[in-house]
């Protein structure tokens, strides 16, 4: 089981770069991201990477659940929620779709994860009064990472590299679990991408690529908190850049009165990037969630440090994200 998972990581990687070699030439001519007064790129970028990279990782997720024992669960409750929302984001790349049949397709892939997912059944005293309750904000907090991980996509390697710190703190959080090859198969098929989208970036994955990862992340964070609870919260401290970014950036615009699903560039990462540019943000944020996140998130795993101290993390991030005037008007 271990060689052929690895066998099918590797495969993953080097069937990314292959092809995304291959896109990179064919979007120059027809998929590109062309400089507006929001971007943080000023050179016209290929865009819709997401759809080459996603698609080998659903590939390889199909070869898992045919090789790997017990990899038929993940690859039938992901594959179907993240294909769905990977299609609608390459038709929106291409021609922007309305924002009621995107939320819909969105709320419509999350619910299918829901319905595919083994739940193990809740306590019985709690079963009926928390069964629906649950149900609402487990369907809310994937539509919700889908749409903050599109929105945190403005800065080259942001996405990737916290995909792959969410990767590796997964890796080295969790004991062996069916999720364990799908998320070895992300981390190759995000690497690969993200050899291209490193800055300079020279491709973007677009929202083919970053609506679905955040549904995948929520995904499994919600998959392994259904068996430990702890191990749930260690994750979403893993996500802590994006989670509090976004929602110190949402509540300020709300506050202000604002269209909170308007495109927008004031996030503290893009007022950050303003300041110091692409790689030394991207970078960062990525050693910030290495390096401070992924310990917390461990000690609290294995009952090293309390449970509340993740909440602490968590309210520490968002200080950090106002201080670099998340949800604050532009002044450039």
């Amino acid at each position: 089981m271990i060689d052929t998972g690895l066998a099918l990581t590797a495969i993953c990687l080097i069937a990314t770069l292959m092809l995304l070699s291959l896109y990179v030439d064919w979007a120059k001519g027809r998929m590109v991201d062309t400089p507006n007064e929001r971007s943080a790129h000023v050179v016209a970028t290929p865009t819709g990477g997401g759809i080459v990279f996603l698609s080998v990782w659903i590939a390889m997720l199909a070869a898992g659940a045919l090789l790997v024992p017990y990899q038929l669960v993940p690859a039938l409750a992901l594959g179907p929620a993240v294909l769905g929302l990977m299609w609608l984001g390459w038709i929106d790349d291409r021609t922007p779709l309305p924002t009621t049949l995107r939320f819909a397709v969105q709320f419509g892939s999350a619910g299918l994860f829901l319905l595919l997912w083994p739940w193990p059944p809740l306590p019985e005293p709690l079963s009926e009064a928390w069964f629906w309750p649950l149900a609402v904000v487990a369907l809310l907090y994937l539509v919700y990472s889908a749409n903050i991980t599109n929105f945190m996509d403005g800065i080259d390697g942001i996405v990737a590299l916290q995909i792959l710190a969410f990767v590796a703190g997964s890796v080295l959080i969790l004991p062996p679990t069916v999720l364990t090859l799908p998320l070895l198969l992300l981390g190759a098929a995000v690497l690969g991408f993200f050899l291209f989208n490193r800055p300079p970036a020279k491709l973007f994955m677009g929202d083919s690529g970053s609506a679905p990862l955040g549904l995948i992340v929520a995904a499994v964070t919600l998959a392994v908190a259904a068996s430990n609870w702890r191990f749930g919260l260690a994750l979403l401290v893993l996500q802590g850049v994006f989670l509090c970014d976004s929602a110190v950036t949402l509540l300020r615009r709300f506050l202000r009165r604002q269209n909170v699903t308007q495109a927008h560039s004031e996030h503290a990462y893009q007022h950050a990037k303003r300041r110091w540019g692409h790689a030394k943000v991207s970078y960062a944020l990525f050693a910030l969630t290495m390096l401070v996140q992924l310990p917390v998130a461990y000690a609290v795993a294995w009952h090293l440090l309390p449970f509340w101290v993740a909440a602490i993390d968590l309210v520490l991030v968002a200080l950090l994200a106002a201080f670099f005037r998340a949800g604050t008007a532009r002044t450039d």
